[in-house]
Formats: structure tokens, C-alpha cells, sequence
């Protein structure tokens, strides 16, 4: 009998042999990539790191090679992988200081809930690639399963070996030398210190998120024993009661920071409104240390209610908060408190439902728990916000004490501000970064409606503690990077001055009322894992949570894959637990961290021995009443008011566009969400803003319509609403021929009326930027101008909508004059887009 392998292992083989000119092309795209990333971004990859980043790319897609189509598909695969890993790190450093990493998979959908306009599109545009590149470059055969197969066992392979491969690239690659200065005057030769950057730098992207994982793993899966526990000598927990109850209030203001640690801008004034400006300098302006910068808001969270530091790179909402925990609400609750949290987004962003849950809130105010009328872009604004939690405070008063805690979101990344309601109130120079100015802006308005939330608290109730910070610092603009002389008039002492810049980046202002006898002075750079023992302390608790017992005599601050130490008011980079540098300071803060971790590992996500050994087990035990979601409003809803267009010819379209589809406006008396619009059963691309909903149809798929057709608009899994027809009629009278002496209108209201320096405003699908007239009456074709520009411009029964593709319009910062006028008749200006 013979023994062999069939046709189909054999060609497979073949083909695998064939695929080593993967290899080549790899290590070429990836040099490419990593003088795009020094061009693009100012960052260089050592050659180490690129011959290894391209070896392990090539590996991957010669074992890809029998399942892809062509050489040409593999090229651009590996040209987009190369690109995605080299580039996309070096954008992610320059933007938020630290590579690409697994947990950014998590933060997709936040990141897609949040953008709206051009940026949503092209991040829509960018991930719809990266997936379908990957798809379109294989083919359907058996050499494509096997293909897949081979290459998943490769990756498999490579991330359980991860251990193991840190050995040899720390051998291979290691990180240079360093020569630390003491306080004392000392110098100490240490191996370099493998921070984050310095590993991207030196062992490429690929080696970086192997061990990204690796650290990920050891978060996720190291859950301590009893006796690891028992060995941790841990201090005893002696838990107090709350002697005299005051309601607290806890307020999370987003990226709320100080710029004047900004060594090279300067403001017309601080964006900090100036009562909370005042209170927090009496209090000898405080910071509160965060472990996060321009994202990943939910380990701040983590961290102010819970009492432990969050994991290094991963989010503590996510993938630790698994058990019912002794975080500060849970133990309110214990004592009688009514505990609530409020935050007009997405419920379950960040895993938000789950986490509050085993944090202890008796309920979560979500979006749907507000009404939406006044956005920021498509976020509630702040003095919306607080005005709706204190009318919601007022109708559900109660006799039970009060923990209310409030994450605000108008001066969340992008900065989108209605400026025609919020004018500017601050200035920023040199202004080579607008989006410093709009950042600054934003945080105006978010402590002002912070401020004037705070007045009316302390009115009602003059006793109520308040406790208000920052979660972390924003993200940014990268060309010029604000964030490159930080910190510069602490005069603290520093090991270098990269631990001076992090300690700065990882400042936020602290603000804590002690009712009407205002601002407390708590001394500065508090980690905001130790926010829950100083609130303890206010309340005559000072062992409020079992974890609070455990503070160390050092000051700590684990940042962005760096432990940062303070002693005696010394900062040191203590880099991270494999790679510190051997000084006592550096032994002693990683043998006190490594007691907070591995406490935390115990608590929210392993068997809770330390709490059963405090007596404390019942803090483990689901609540007799799962937490309540409020959502007094559906995710989608609407009330159409007018909309248009009513007719429209046989193969013609109608309101063309400047990319030549057909478009329909709804404006809305009361809107939510995204609805659906369809005629008959052809479902159009939905925009939406404030008030007004327009759809966009391809031309060939409407050209056939005829005769009357229905209108509908619906939210994703209900019924669809009808709304009238749209009738498709030989006899409707063409617009060109309406003659000019015939052309009249009467404006209704007009938008937008502000735009982006550089970017424009309204942005449309083709790039173009939109403004929309509504007309009270229109005859004939005015035209709409932007200066001396005449925009593209289409028209409906009630609706004008005009494009402008002509970059020069929106180069710089100012007001742009916008008129309409009928043809040979004198303009009428309606106003200006004011440009940011």
C-alpha cells in the first residue's frame, strides 16, 4: 500500500513554497512605512525594529501566500498591514503618546459613538479597508481555509510564546544604557527602561503588542490565592460608620485640565470659569493625578469610585470589573445612601451597565434618561446636563442621604461647540493649534454650567460635600504637538525631564467644596485611586473602603505603562516592574504597588480572600435589586414637521446634489436617534442634525420610480412611520423652466453658522461643505454665495441646499459672509459662518 499526499496538499504546498517572495516585499513595505512615520509623525523606528516588524509580517503572509488571489493582492495586504502597524503607531504616539495596542479593539465602538461629520467618515472609511482588504485578497478555495488555518496557529503560536520571546528580543534588542542622576548627585548606570515608547522604538509594533498582550494577559488572568494574599501582609480594615450623613456629590468633567502647564501657549484668560478658578486657588490649586491621557475615560471612573489603580493597558470597566465590589456607592448604599449615576451617552459604552452595577448604584441615568435639546455636535451640552440632574434632584427628594455622581461631556474630544449659542470666551496664542483654542473654549463652558450647577446645589442644600476633577488630559492636535515642553515652572525635582512632562500630562484640577464654607485644601498630587479615602475622611470615615487602609507611605502614579514614584518630593520614573531601575526608591514604590495590584486583582476580579478575611465578604454578595436603567426616552424617536421635496420627475432625480444623487430634508419638531427613510422600499443614506434629518438616494436607484410613492421613516427595529408621497410625475413643470423674473423667496432660518479652519463646515459624503436654507416661500433658483463664491446649489419645495468645494474658503479662521440673491437682483446677506 502507498502512502502519500493528494492533489490538493500537494498544489497547497506548491503554492506555500512560492509564497516566500512575501518576505522581500515585507521587509520593504515596512522600511517604506517607517520613513513615512519619521516624515509623517517625527518618529524613528530603529533598524532592529523594522527588519523584525517586516520578518514577522512576511512570516505571517507567506504562510497567507496559497489563499490569496495574486502577488498583487498580497502586496497591497502587506502594504496595508505595514502601514497599519508603522504609521498607525507613530500617529497614535504623536496624538496620544502611546502606540496602538490590543485594548484599542475595545475602544472602537466608543470611538465611533463619539465622532460625527468628516472625521466619523474617514474613520468609517479606514476600518471598512483594514477589513475589507483582508477579504478581498483571498479567494475561495480550500487553499484559503488552509491558508488561514496555518496562519491563525502562526499567530497562536507567537502570542503563547510571548514570554519567551521577550527574553530573546531583550537580548537581541535591548534597550540602550541610561545614566540616572540621583537627588544625592550620585549617577547610576541601569539597563534602559522598556517604557512603552522606547519598546515601539526599538523592537518594532509587532514585538511591542506581543507584549502588550502578555501584560493584558497577566491583568486578566492572574487571579492571587489565599496565600498569596496572607503574604502580602496587607493592614487590617477596621470599618467606621458615618456619624452625621451629607449628601456628596461626585463630578467627572471631561478632560477638564489646566493649560497653563503648557509652557510655550498662553491664554486671553483661563478657560477654568472664573468662580471655579477662584475656589480652586484658595484651595491652592490642587491636581489629582489620572492614569489615563486622552482617552479611556472609564479607569478614571474605575479609579475615583473603586479605590484601586486601574490596569496598565487595558480598561478596568472591561476586562477587570467582574465582581459585586466594595467601590464607594456600594458602601453608601450599606450606610443608607440613595446612590446614582448620570451620563447622557450610550449605556453600555465602556461596559458601563455591568460596571455600575457591581460598583453599587441603585440607578444609571443614561442618554435615554435626558432629553436632547441643546447638542454639542451630537452630545448633550453641559449646562443642559446639570440643569436636567438638578430638576430630576428636585422631583425625587428623598429623606435618605445622597451620593450623586455625574460624568459631563461637552468638552469631550473634538470639541464640537454650538458657537452661535456659546460664543468664544478665550484665546489662545501663538494660534498654531486651533484645537487648543476649541479645547479651551469647551472647558469654559463646561465649568461655567459646572459652576452654575454647584450655586444652585449649595443653595438647596449649603452642607452638600462636592467633589469635582478632571478625568485626564486631551488629546491634541500633532503638528505643532502642544504637549512637547510641559511642566516646566514645578519646582519639584525630576529624574529627567520626561518624568517631569508625564507628571504634568497626568495632572488634573481637584476641586472640593465643603458646603458653603467653600473650597478644602487637601494638599496636591493625589492619586485618583486614593480620591474614595479622602472622601471617607470627609464624611468621618477614614476607613470607608477596605482598600482605602492600605496607602503606602509613597506617592504613586502608574501612567501610561511608567510607574511614577514621589518621595519626599522627588518624582522617578520607575518605568515598568521588569525594567525598573534597581534603586531604593524604585524597590521600595514597586513593592508597594505591586500590594495595590495584586489587592485589586482580589477584589473586582478573583475570589475576594482579603475580604473574607476583613469580615468583609458580604460587599461580594449581587444586591437583593439589580440596578436600575433609567431610559424615559427611546434610543431613536422623532415627530416630523415639514419636509420635502413633494414631487419629482421620471428619471431626473430630484434636489440633486453636487455628487449627483437625490436628496430628501425632514425637518423634525422632536428628534433621537438616526430613523431610517425610505421611498417605497429604497432606503437612503441618513444624515442627521439638530433638527433636521436629510437622506441621500444613488440616482439609479430612484430614476425608475413613477407614479405617487410613499414616504416612511422608521427606527432600527420598529414599524416604519409614514409621512406622505412623493409624487414621480410626467407633469411636474422642469425647473429650468422657471424663468428668472419669476424667481422670489422669504428665508426661514439658515446653517450652519459655525465651521472648522482647514476642514470647513457641514461636511458633506463628497468633502464638500453644506448650508441649508428653509424658506417660508420659494419660487425660481436664488443663488447662495459664500463672499464672491457662488456654491452648487439644488432646490425642494421649502428647502435651498448649496455646496462649496473650494478649500481657499475655509483656510483660515474668521467669518465667512453668506447672501443669496435671484439672478440680476441685489443680494440680501443673511450672516456669517464663523470659522474656528
Amino acid at each position: 500500500m502507498k502512502l502519500g499526499i493528494g492533489p490538493t496538499a500537494r498544489s497547497f504546498i506548491t503554492d506555500l513554497a512560492a509564497s516566500w517572495k512575501y518576505l522581500p516585499i515585507s521587509l520593504m513595505a515596512c522600511s517604506i512605512m517607517a520613513v513615512v512615520a519619521r516624515i509623517s509623525f517625527g518618529f524613528t523606528y530603529g533598524v532592529g525594529a523594522i527588519v523584525v516588524t517586516g520578518l514577522l509580517l512576511g512570516c505571517a503572509l507567506w504562510l497567507m501566500g496559497p489563499g490569496l488571489r495574486n502577488r498583487w493582492w498580497g502586496a497591497a495586504l502587506t502594504t496595508g498591514l505595514a502601514s497599519l502597524l508603522l504609521v498607525g503607531s507613530a500617529a497614535k504616539v504623536a496624538m496620544l503618546h502611546v502606540p496602538l495596542s490590543i485594548a484599542d479593539v475595545q475602544a472602537l465602538p466608543i470611538l465611533l459613538a463619539t465622532l460625527s461629520g468628516r472625521p466619523l467618515l474617514l474613520a468609517t472609511a479606514l476600518i471598512s479597508v483594514a477589513v475589507l482588504l483582508p477579504l478581498g485578497s483571498l479567494r475561495l478555495s480550500w487553499h484559503s481555509l488552509l491558508a488561514l488555518a496555518t496562519t491563525t496557529v502562526f499567530v497562536f503560536l507567537l502570542s503563547s510564546a510571548s514570554g519567551q520571546l521577550r527574553s530573546i528580543s531583550e537580548n537581541l534588542l535591548p534597550v540602550g544604557i541610561e545614566e540616572l542622576k540621583m537627588p544625592d548627585g550620585e549617577v547610576v548606570r541601569i539597563p534602559g527602561r522598556e517604557d512603552q515608547i522606547s519598546l515601539l522604538r526599538v523592537r518594532g509594533p509587532l514585538i511591542y503588542l506581543l507584549e502588550d498582550w502578555r501584560m493584558m494577559h497577566e491583568d486578566t488572568g492572574n487571579v492571587p490565592t489565599a496565600a498569596e494574599i496572607d503574604a502580602l501582609t496587607l493592614q487590617a480594615w477596621r470599618p467606621g460608620s458615618i456619624s452625621k450623613p451629607r449628601n456628596v456629590h461626585v463630578v467627572l468633567l471631561e478632560s477638564v485640565w489646566d493649560i497653563t502647564l503648557l509652557d510655550r501657549y498662553q491664554s486671553s484668560r483661563s478657560p477654568l470659569d472664573p468662580r471655579f478658578l477662584a475656589l480652586w486657588e484658595s484651595a491652592g490649586r490642587p491636581y489629582v493625578l489620572s492614569p489615563e491621557m486622552g482617552g479611556a475615560t472609564a479607569n478614571a471612573e474605575f479609579e475615583v469610585l473603586c479605590g484601586l489603580p486601574a490596569p496598565r493597558n487595558s480598561v478596568a470597566f472591561v476586562n477587570l470589573m467582574r465582581n459585586p465590589s466594595p467601590c464607594i456607592p456600594a458602601v453608601l448604599a450599606r450606610s443608607g445612601y440613595r446612590t446614582i449615576a448620570s451620563h447622557a451617552h450610550q449605556a453600555e459604552n465602556w461596559n458601563r451597565i455591568r460596571a455600575y452595577d457591581n460598583a453599587g448604584f441603585d440607578i444609571y441615568r443614561p442618554i435615554g434618561a435626558f432629553e436632547l435639546d441643546d447638542l454639542e455636535g451630537g452630545l448633550l451640552a453641559d449646562s443642559s446636563f446639570f440643569r436636567q440632574n438638578l430638576q430630576y434632584l428636585d422631583e425625587n427628594r428623598s429623606d435618605a442621604p445622597l451620593f450623586n455622581y455625574l460624568v459631563s461631556l461637552s468638552s469631550h474630544w473634538g470639541f464640537v461647540r454650538n458657537s452661535e449659542r456659546r460664543p468664544d470666551l478665550v484665546t489662545i496664542s501663538p494660534a498654531d493649534v486651533p484645537v487648543l483654542h476649541a479645547y479651551a473654549n469647551a472647558v469654559a463652558y463646561t465649568t461655567k454650567a459646572f459652576m452654575d450647577w454647584t450655586e444652585d446645589i449649595l443653595m438647596r442644600d449649603p452642607e452638600a460635600l462636592i467633589i469635582a476633577f478632571g478625568d485626564h488630559s486631551p488629546s491634541l492636535d500633532v503638528d505643532p504637538d502642544p504637549y512637547t515642553a510641559v511642566n516646566g515652572r514645578d519646582k519639584a525635582v525630576f529624574d529627567s525631564p520626561a518624568t517631569r512632562r508625564k507628571v504634568g500630562i497626568s495632572r488634573t484640577p481637584l476641586l472640593i467644596l465643603d458646603g458653603n464654607r467653600g473650597a478644602l485644601r487637601t494638599g496636591t498630587d493625589l492619586p485618583m485611586y486614593e480620591l474614595p479615602g479622602l472622601i471617607g475622611q470627609l464624611l468621618g470615615n477614614g476607613a470607608l473602603l477596605p482598600q482605602s487602609a492600605q496607602r503606602g507611605p509613597m506617592t504613586l502614579r502608574p501612567f501610561r505603562g511608567h510607574l511614577l514614584a514621589s518621595n519626599d518630593g522627588s518624582w522617578t520614573d520607575c518605568a515598568g516592574h521588569d525594567s525598573a531601575p534597581r534603586t531604593p526608591t524604585c524597590n521600595a514604590a514597586w513593592k508597594q504597588f505591586d500590594q495595590l495590584r495584586t489587592l485589586r486583582q482580589d477584589i473586582v476580579f478573583g475570589d475576594g480572600h482579603y475580604l473574607r478575611a476583613q469580615h468583609a465578604a458580604a460587599f461580594r454578595a449581587p444586591r437583593l435589586h439589580p440596578m436600575i436603567v433609567e431610559a424615559s426616552h427611546a434610543a431613536c424617536e422623532f415627530e416630523v414637521d415639514r419636509w420635502g421635496p413633494h414631487q419629482a420627475m421620471p428619471r431626473q432625480g430630484f434636489n440633486l446634489q453636487p455628487d449627483g444623487s437625490s436628496a430628501m430634508w425632514f425637518a423634525m419638531k422632536h428628534l433621537r436617534g438616526a430613523p431610517e427613510v425610505r421611498i417605497g422600499d429604497i432606503v437612503g443614506e441618513t444624515n442627521v442634525g439638530e433638527h433636521l434629518v436629510t437622506a441621500a438616494f444613488v440616482t439609479s436607484a430612484v430614476s425608475n420610480l413613477t407614479g405617487p410613492m410613499p414616504v416612511s421613516l422608521s427606527c432600527p427595529g420598529q414599524p416604519p412611520v409614514y409621512v406622505g408621497i412623493l409624487d414621480v410625475s410626467t407633469e411636474l413643470k422642469s425647473a429650468t423652466s422657471v424663468a428668472v423674473e419669476d424667481c422670489s423667496f422669504t428665508v426661514d432660518q439658515w446653517g450652519p453658522r459655525t465651521g472648522t479652519t482647514a476642514q470647513g463646515f457641514n461636511l458633506q459624503p463628497d468633502g464638500s461643505s453644506g448650508l441649508w436654507i428653509t424658506m417660508k416661500q420659494l419660487q425660481g433658483h436664488p443663488q447662495v454665495r459664500i463672499g464672491t463664491t457662488t456654491g452648487a446649489t439644488a432646490y425642494s419645495d421649502l428647502l435651498v441646499t448649496s455646496g462649496f468645494s473650494e478649500p481657499a474658503l475655509h483656510a483660515q479662521p474668521g467669518p465667512l459672509s453668506v447672501s443669496i440673491a435671484c439672478p440680476g437682483h441685489a443680494a440680501i446677506e443673511l450672516g456669517t459662518i464663523q470659522l474656528e
